[in-house]
Parts: structure tokens; C-alpha cells; sequence
């Protein structure tokens, strides 16, 4: 038989128990309620706390390579953009050189076509020289992808190794000056001599050029139809490397810029500017080959951002399942624990008064 006391009053410590829960219960439900999260601490799910840590380290690391991908983008159409604009200079030069080879124009002409000729030239190198990317030269030939010739690395996935990176070729960021497309890496101009890349233009040329060869080295030269050419008295054999500026650019009165000895190499007589043809065709093919890798390449970097968006996808669908609270449930325990606090604390005043009741005894 339950006994009266006025030290001990059970019934009230009970009340007093079951109203903590209901309000622990409460703010438990309320907590999640407002911050969308069913794990706002270790205590609520050690285990999903510590496996959505890890979700999360992954979600952003997606949300850091996607960013990555759409800058490898933006680089490779800002090289795209430039590369087209040369290669329309290098369609109108070519033009002009297909009509310098016809044979019908005259001095003036000449020179007008060779003036228009050399202004796009200059254009070309300046494009080259001022285009970048967050400072990497892109066309110049002086980034570290270009010289080192291991191009640049796209981080494109959340780990280390070579299956995370996407790897843009170095050849896209060599050197598209009008030195490095028509004589440089030209593959009518010859890369042999002991001088280096400081050597004269004109001794690159091959002998398959026989025209152009006399014209800028002097003497006879006999083509592969059995032609002779004879310039003996406009040949450049007695120029010395420094006349050239070399870098087209940094041109002083001292140098001659390497467009303006090819201008006036090539826009003289129209033997030498129909064998020029080959060379401008080779720049031209130099340049479109870049664009189509450029296209190649956008569309590889296009498909890993579609990949990421879908491992995001999934990754954050699987965190969710795990920390996300479910408004349903969370507002179906609010409503319970609210009503159990009230009703506690209602039954904690009426036992509280429960040991008065040993006055009636006295």
C-alpha cells in the first residue's frame, strides 16, 4: 500500500522525470525543425555523422572540380576565340599571296599587297603575344605548358592519379606567331643549322622552294620542273642575323622585323609568292588542327562536367537519406512531446500537493 510522506514525494519526482523527457523530446524535434538537419550533433547519429562528414568532403571536392572543368573551358575558348581570328589573317594573306603569284600586277601593286600582307602579320604577333588566361600565355609560346611540353591538367575528379585529370596537349599552346606557324614549325622550312633559333630565316628553307631560296639567298637555284631562278642581285646572303628582330617584337631602328624580311623576300615577283603558298597552307593546316583539338577537347571536358553533376547528384541524395530531418515525422513528435509537456506539468502541480494532504492527519 502506496504510504503518505512529505519528505519523499515520488509521484512528483515522476512527473518531474516524464516532463524533462517531453521537453528534451521538444526542443530535440524543434531543433530539427529549424535547421532542416535530423544530425545536428555526434549524439543524434554518431555513425551517419561521421559517414555524412565524409559525403560532405566529397560534395564539395565535385562542386570544386566542376568549377574546374568550366575554367578549362573558358581557357580553351578564349584560345579558340584567337585562333580563329589567325586564321582568318592567315586566309585573307593567303588571298593576297594566291594574287601576287598571278603575274599581272605591278610594282604598286606589289606593294600595296605586301603592305597589307605585313599588317596582318603584326597582327598576328600581337594577338599571340597579349592573350592569356588568369595569366598563362596561351599562343606565345612562353608558358610552362608550352616549354615544359606537358600541357596543362585539368582536375576534373575528387582524387590523385592520371584517371582524374584531363591533360590539354601542349601543342595548343605553342607559339601561333608568324615566325613559329611559317618557319618555326613549318613543315617546308628546314630546322637544321648550327646557329639555332637565332639563324636567318631565309636558311630554313628547304630546297624544294627554288625561287624562294634564290631570292633570299642569293645566286641560282633550279626548281624541281628544271626552272631556274637567278637573284643573285636581291639576295639576302649578306644580311647578318642582328639586322632581325627575331621575337617580332621589340622591333628598333636597329632591326628589321622577320615580317618585314619575309614581305619583302616573298612580295617581289610572283615566282617567289606562288612557292610561299606552301608555306602559308602549312600555317593554315597548323592552325585548323589546333582548332579541331580545341573542339575535341571541349566536348572531353563538357562530358566530365556531366559526370560530375551526376556523382553530385547522387552523393548528395545519399547524405540527405542520412542528415536530412523529415519535416513529417519531426512535426508529428513536436506536437506529441508539446502535448506530454503540458500534461506533466499540469499532473507536476497537482502532485505536488500531494503532501499537504498529511495536515488532514494532524
Amino acid at each position: 500500500m502506496a504510504s503518505i510522506t512529505i519528505n519523499t514525494n515520488l509521484a512528483s519526482l515522476t512527473a518531474q522525470h516524464n516532463l524533462s523527457m517531453a521537453t528534451k523530446g521538444m526542443n530535440t524535434a524543434m531543433q530539427r525543425l529549424t535547421t532542416g538537419y535530423r544530425i545536428n550533433s555526434g549524439k543524434d547519429d554518431a555513425a551517419g555523422s561521421s559517414v555524412s562528414t565524409l559525403m560532405e568532403a566529397q560534395i564539395s571536392g565535385y562542386d570544386v572540380a566542376e568549377a574546374n572543368a568550366s575554367m578549362g573551358l573558358s581557357l580553351l575558348n578564349t584560345a579558340e576565340g584567337v585562333l580563329n581570328i589567325v586564321g582568318d589573317y592567315l586566309q585573307r594573306i593567303r588571298d593576297l599571296t594566291e594574287q601576287a603569284a598571278n603575274g599581272t600586277y605591278g610594282t604598286s601593286s606589289m606593294t600595296a599587297i605586301r603592305t597589307e600582307v605585313q599588317q596582318r602579320m603584326e597582327e598576328i604577333n600581337r594577338l599571340c603575344t597579349v592573350i592569356d588566361f588568369n595569366g598563362v600565355k596561351l599562343l606565345d609560346g612562353t608558358s610552362i605548358a608550352a616549354q615544359s611540353k606537358n600541357g596543362i591538367n585539368l582536375q576534373v575528379s575528387n582524387n590523385s592519379g592520371k584517371n582524374n585529370i584531363i591533360n590539354l596537349k601542349y601543342t595548343l599552346f605553342q607559339a601561333a606567331t608568324i615566325t613559329a606557324l611559317l618557319i618555326t614549325n613549318n613543315a617546308h622550312s628546314s630546322h637544321e643549322g648550327a646557329e639555332g633559333p637565332g639563324q636567318k630565316w631565309y636558311e630554313r628553307i628547304k630546297g624544294d622552294t627554288a625561287a624562294l631560296a634564290a631570292r633570299v639567298e642569293g645566286g641560282t637555284k633550279t626548281s624541281s620542273d628544271n626552272r631556274e631562278y637567278n637573284y643573285t642581285d636581291k639576295g639576302y646572303t649578306k644580311i647578318e642575323d642582328e639586322v632581325y628582330d627575331w621575337k617580332d617584337n621589340k622591333t628598333t631602328s636597329a632591326n628589321i622585323s622577320c615580317i618585314t624580311a619575309i614581305c619583302d623576300a616573298v612580295y617581289t615577283d610572283d615566282a617567289t609568292a606562288r612557292e610561299f603558298l606552301t608555306f602559308i597552307d602549312d600555317a593554315i593546316e597548323n592552325v585548323s588542327g589546333r582548332t579541331s583539338l580545341i573542339g575535341a577537347y571541349m566536348n572531353r571536358v563538357e562530358s566530365a562536367v556531366d559526370a560530375i553533376s551526376v556523382q553530385k547528384e547522387n552523393i548528395v541524395s545519399a547524405n540527405s537519406s542520412i542528415k536530412d530531418a523529415d519535416v513529417a515525422t519531426e512535426s508529428s513528435n513536436y506536437i506529441k512531446y508539446q502535448i506530454l509537456q503540458q500534461s506533466s506539468a499540469t499532473l507536476l502541480a497537482t502532485a505536488n500537493q500531494t503532501p499537504s494532504i498529511a495536515l488532514n492527519l494532524l
